[in-house]
């Protein structure tokens, strides 16, 4: 087996990381949050005191980070991945990157010997937990099968979608179709509420119509309607999934306009309901908006 770095303990990583021990891999771990990296260490995990340190040690580090600056940061700054690793050795990045960045990691990766390649993840906390995310993989064929084992640790539905990057742009539309849809169960349950139907029989019923979706069956009856908001991804992370969809077309001048629409949305929630929100309460900014509650 592969000795297996595993970068940013978060609460993906912490459970990705666990499954990849469970199947017998020495796992090396490093976040900055120390205690995150203790809890690992408990489970049979080797901390490492910096990127650099994890990087020789190991020859497949996966990074799982809030955003591509840090991944940029972690991959190719100074005492970066990539000036540890030795060549032959592999990345493969499950954070939700900017595909341009990661192609741009991708080439400077190649320059020094290493095979850098993207592994987003679907699923949430819940399918990490359980080891049945969704991975889109953007890869070389003779890279992904490397790293294939590795991943059907951590996930159940795997597919390669694409070469270096198109992993990254898949998770992004994904995500944006997740916002858009979520905003959609929202405004069409506060009006059925306000119409006096119940929402249970209306989830019910459409969700044996056409109107379904994975808001319909599971985000809105699991967190919404108990006032729970604990699906463990964030309103903020969400929207910059949305962001990263909007900035893609640019690049590409593909007009995507309802996606600029989602985001303003998810924009304004951000900014007038705080940090810290998780997604499923989108319903709080709309309520504000309305004047009205879906518990009234």
């Amino acid at each position: 087996m592969v000795n297996i770095g595993f970068i940013g303990i978060g609460q993906m990583g912490t459970w990705m990381s666990t499954h990849l021990l469970e199947a017998g891999y020495e796992v090396t771990v490093y976040d900055t949050n120390q205690e995150a990296s203790n809890a690992l260490k408990a489970k049979g995990a080797l901390v490492a005191a910096s990127v650099a340190e994890l990087g020789r040690k190991n020859e497949v580090v996966i990074t799982m980070l809030p955003n591509s600056k840090i991944v940029e940061s972690v991959v190719a700054g100074p005492g970066g991945l990539l000036g540890a690793m030795n060549a032959g050795t592999m990345i493969i990045d499950m954070s939700s990157s900017y595909v341009l960045s990661t192609e741009q990691l991708a080439k400077q990766a190649q320059a020094a010997g290493v095979t850098f390649i993207d592994a987003p993840v679907s699923g949430g906390v819940k399918g990490a937990k359980a080891g049945t995310l969704t991975i889109m993989v953007g890869a070389e064929e003779d890279a992904y099968m490397k790293a294939l084992p590795i991943l059907q640790r951590m996930g159940k539905a795997i597919k390669l979608v694409g070469k270096t990057g198109a992993g990254h742009a898949l998770k992004a539309i994904n995500n944006y179709l997740s916002a858009a849809s979520m905003y959609a169960t929202t405004e069409a349950m506060l009006l059925a509420k306000k119409l006096g139907i119940n929402l249970e029989v209306a989830l019910e019923t459409i969700n044996q119509s056409s109107g379904q979706s994975f808001s319909t069956h599971y985000k809105f009856p699991t967190f919404v309607l108990p006032r729970t908001f604990n699906s463990g991804f964030s309103l903020d992370l969400l929207l910059k999934d949305v962001k990263m969809v909007t900035a893609i077309a640019k690049d590409t001048k593909v007009p995507i306009l309802l996606a600029s629409i989602v985001e303003q949305i998810y924009e304004a929630a951000s900014i007038t309901g705080g940090k810290n929100q998780d997604h499923t309460e989108i319903i709080k900014f709309l309520e504000k908006l309305s004047d009205f509650s879906i518990e009234d």
